[in-house]
């Protein structure tokens, strides 16, 4: 695992777990994850996080305590991005992006389409794609990077012939592999409070919770959150975000309980 994804899985303990971490608490934690097993690994991974003012640590030895600063949680997803994204009212309005590059310039497609797809915008067809909300500023960002190819067009569009908006959303998006991520969340047995509850030690905590953040973003990984005007039949992404704050609700109130122990 990258050391960006470790940094943000750490940050993340101060999320679901204590707004301070003790020093052996934390350790504790960190023993969870393989990478960091050892205790000088984890000196050395809590140090370059203060560093890089995402922790700030308050007293040395093992009676100092760290705290996540506003730098972290700013580094973290905010919790109230799908519920935002999915409550923002849609305007009727499809933005619709298209551009005229010939299968056989697969080198120059294919960053454009990675760059589209990394954002979940629709593909309707080969080169056009299509999202319900203003994209200007996403399209700046992409072309700034990747060139304006030829032919680039963006349209916004309010009425179209011959299909309705469920068609589009059905054909622009996977939700058939979009609802199997959904359902290995919602039926995986390993996510429940008893299995919170079973935890033994702080190690064994942190790597429960691990397991359950990658399958929460794995559940969501190909999901565009779209608004609610939009939503396909058995839409299920408010299950899982209400299963996911019980899980860490339970996260939280264990390691309290085990933290008294260390």
């Amino acid at each position: 695992m990258s050391k960006s994804l470790i940094a943000l899985e750490v940050l993340d303990l101060f999320v679901w777990g204590m707004d301070k971490l003790m020093q052996p608490t934390l350790t504790n934690l960190l023993a969870g994850y393989d990478e960091y097993a050892q205790h000088s690994q984890t000196a050395k991974l809590l140090d370059r996080l203060r560093k890089q003012e995402l922790l700030a640590r308050h007293g040395r030895g093992k009676t100092a305590c760290f705290t996540i600063t506003a730098k972290g949680r700013a580094r973290l997803p905010s919790p109230l991005a799908a519920e935002e994204s999915w409550q923002t009212k849609w305007d009727g309005c499809w933005r619709v992006l298209t551009f005229d590059l010939p299968m056989v310039r697969q080198r120059d497609r294919y960053p454009l389409w990675r760059a589209f797809r990394d954002r979940k915008l629709g593909l309707l067809q080969r080169s056009v794609w299509i999202w319900p909300r203003p994209l200007e500023a996403i399209v700046r960002e992409i072309l700034q990077a990747e060139g304006i190819p030829e032919c680039f067009c963006g349209l916004e569009v309010r009425g179209l012939f011959l299909c309705t908006h469920a068609e589009v959303v059905r054909v622009a998006w996977d939700f058939e592999e979009i609802y199997r991520r959904h359902r290995a969340y919602l039926q995986q047995p390993r996510l429940t409070v008893s299995e919170v509850n079973g935890t033994r030690d702080l190690a064994a905590l942190a790597r429960l919770a691990r397991f359950e953040r990658q399958t929460f973003d794995f559940a969501f990984s190909l999901d565009p959150l779209l608004p609610v005007e939009l939503w396909p039949k058995d839409y299920r992404g408010p299950e899982i975000l209400a299963r996911h704050r019980a899980f860490r609700r339970a996260l939280r109130q264990r390691l309290n309980a085990l933290a008294g122990t260390v």
